[in-house]
């Protein structure tokens, strides 16, 4: 069973769960949507690329494949930003190239991809001439792993025909291709059909959380139709699957008087192997009834007024994917309204329309007063929503804990929701985590968690010490709880950018002038990991007269590529290749160490104020996040923190200095 394996040391203070925000549907505007045809609009699995075809000036000839980066990435929720697209001119011809489908492997990047092309033998590149039957053919190329570039593309003699066969959409496991095609033996007009293969080489499965390609190589057998559940004898074409390849999108004419074309999808049975009978999508929205821009279906066939309306009489809907993360919508249509003919469009999947599946959820819920820690007994509530779901309980184990995935506790919930599991025990703080199981989680998944109750220890006197005069630090051993004799502190804010050195007295750090705005005191021990601690303007009233503990992990506890560091030049923000080499290295491990949490810190020199620091920090450490995700990371084992000048390494005062200070470094939390 595919799993996520998660560990988590828990606060006492309770996550509070974020609702799903609702987004408004749109469509684009130059320089994505042109006068010209936007059709067929592929989005990666991350949302950050789209591929589609055009018409548009500047390719080179005809209807030409384009491709178009999201500036907004990886904010899954903002409205996307689409760069100028490029033109394919690896692919493309000066005659036409369009209607397509791409396979991404486990990493989600391109793998193969299915096209449609005409017959060529005149193009001035030989590299460009297309073998093929007359008419429409599909034609298929794969990426060169060593050059990144596409192979020479090959006409598909298994599949095509001497008759119009175009829109090929193969299923994320690489295993079948569904095509639209006018050839003998169909339903009438342009049908569906299917071809499937069996992989000639054995594949090894590389990350259990990513969609498998179980075909990346073989023999298309010779296509049959999808026949009458799905076909009909009007027209049936721009077939995509959804990325767990158990339903089938599709655009239709059936039933309408004008032949214009509806999205349908049908789910795929698999008890029986086939497709069921197809629904129309966004039912009730695709029909003559009143619509409201509140619809959960809205924008499909919605004018402009929201006014009663028949999307059959109005236009044409071709062409539709979906996101990864099964929040996205992306499709074409010649609505009213739009730039030019075909636009591109986008809206939110309806919650109807999202998969669930079952997920368990088990884990350890261990006592954390001893050193050597057991099982505990617990209840544990599970919240959907605001009322519980579930109420289960964890068992008093001892003995050895430490071997892999030793549970006291088990359950199976839905997925598709977010969930708050409330846990708790006589004699203990209580604590929450969050389940979040909204978007693409995928079959066959579940979550182990380590969740340590801390117990309930007699309070201290909280009141101000009247010998304190401000502020008082005490460096300490996060594992022992004992003073550090050798510590060093330096404080930081706006003004003191240099840092001030604290003196150590009677093993603590005063600060006697009260500070009047957010400040930062960086801590040093010899043989301990240093560590930036933020405070803001706020906490500094109730921390007044009191004595406020800064923790420091022993070097021995982390692994040396937890020391790993990633240099930036003046300004810059992007990764270059020997970086990568070094953040290949983490990956492994953090993933090989399923237990590992990480906080990606990201650091300045001190030019330029603080508030144009913390961004240039935070986009330096999400520019490492997402390359650490791209390899295989799973977003809940780590933690973007944006710093400023509060922590170097080096002096701010020269070149050289500076030049040490810009960096990406990595701090292993509980």
């Amino acid at each position: 069973m595919k799993k996520i394996l998660i560990s988590l040391l828990l606060s006492v203070f309770p996550l509070l769960a974020q609702p799903l925000p609702k987004a408004k549907d749109v469509r684009f505007y130059p320089p994505l949507n042109t006068q010209n045809v936007e059709y067929n609009p592929i989005i990666s699995p991350t949302g950050r690329y789209l591929v589609f075809q055009s018409n548009r000036p500047g390719g080179e000839g005809g209807m030409d494949i384009w491709i178009s980066e999201n500036l907004s990435f990886p904010d899954r929720m903002k409205l996307p930003v689409w760069s100028a697209p490029k033109n394919f001119r690896e692919l493309n011809t000066t005659n036409f190239e369009g209607m397509f489908s791409i396979l991404f492997d486990e990493e989600e990047k391109p793998y193969e991809l299915y096209f449609t092309s005409v017959r060529d033998k005149t193009q001035k590149d030989s590299k460009k001439n297309r073998e093929g039957y007359d008419g429409l053919n599909l034609y298929y190329t794969k990426i060169n792993q060593r050059t990144g570039l596409w192979s020479v593309p090959v006409h598909v003699n298994e599949i095509n025909s001497n008759f119009e066969d175009k829109m090929p959409a193969v299923s994320p496991d690489g295993c079948s291709v569904v095509f639209s095609s006018n050839r003998p033996g169909g339903l009438g007009g342009f049908d569906l059909w299917i071809s499937k293969r069996e992989p000639i080489t054995k594949d090894t499965e590389k990350s259990p959380d990513k969609p498998k390609i179980k075909c990346r190589d073989g023999i298309w057998q010779k296509p049959i139709s999808l026949g009458p559940v799905i076909n009909t004898s009007e027209d049936e074409i721009s077939p995509n699957f959804h990325w767990d390849g158990l339903r089938l999108y599709f655009s239709s004419n059936r039933g309408d008087k004008n032949r214009k074309f509806s999205f349908y999808y049908s789910e795929f049975n698999e008890v029986n192997q086939q497709f069921e009978t197809p629904k129309l999508l966004g039912n009730p929205f695709n029909t003559n009834q009143p619509l409201s821009g509140e619809s959960t279906g809205f924008p499909f066939d919605t004018p402009s007024d929201y006014s009663t309306y028949s999307l059959w009489e109005e236009s044409d809907n071709e062409g539709i994917s979906v996101t990864f993360d099964d929040l996205w919508f992306y499709f074409a249509s010649n609505r009213p309204g739009g730039e030019g003919q075909f636009d591109i469009y986008r809206t939110m999947v309806p919650e109807d329309l999202r998969r669930t599946y079952d997920f368990i959820f088990r884990g350890l819920v261990l006592d954390g007063s001893e050193a050597i820690m057991i099982g505990l007994d617990s209840t544990l509530k599970i919240y959907d929503d605001t009322k519980p779901i579930q109420v289960i309980t964890s068992k008093r184990i001892g003995g050895d804990l430490s071997i892999e995935d030793a549970e006291n506790f088990r359950t199976t919930i839905k997925t598709g929701k977010l969930y708050r599991v409330e846990v708790s025990s006589p004699g203990f703080h209580p604590t929450e985590l969050l389940l979040d199981l909204r978007g693409n989680v995928g079959k066959e998944k579940e979550q182990y968690s380590q969740i340590i109750l801390q117990p309930i220890r007699p309070i201290k006197d909280n009141r101000p010490d009247k010998t304190i005069q401000g502020i008082r630090f005490v460096v300490k051993d996060k594992k022992t709880d004992l003073v550090i004799p050798n510590a060093i502190c330096f404080y930081f804010d706006d003004l003191t950018r240099k840092g001030k050195s604290l003196t150590s007295v009677d093993g603590h750090f005063d600060l006697e002038d009260t500070p009047v705005m957010d400040f930062e005191i960086l801590a040093r021990a010899k043989g301990f990991k240093e560590e930036t601690f933020l405070f803001s303007k706020e906490k500094i009233v109730e921390m007044t007269g009191k004595e406020t503990v800064l923790y420091l992990r022993n070097s021995k506890d982390f692994d040396d590529l937890y020391n790993t560091i990633i240099y930036f030049p003046f300004n810059e923000r992007t990764l270059s290749d020997e970086d990568k080499k070094k953040l290949d290295l983490f990956a492994d491990f953090l993933i090989k160490h399923k237990n590992e949490k990480v906080e990606i810190g990201g650091h300045t020199d001190n030019i330029g104020n603080k508030e144009y620091n913390i961004n240039l920090s935070e986009d330096r450490a999400l520019s490492v996040y997402q390359y650490l995700r791209l390899k295989g990371v799973p977003k809940e084992r780590m933690k973007v923190q944006a710093y400023h000048y509060s922590q170097p390494i080096a002096d701010n005062e020269t070149e050289d200095g500076r030049s040490r200070n810009r960096r990406v470094n990595f701090k292993k939390i509980d």
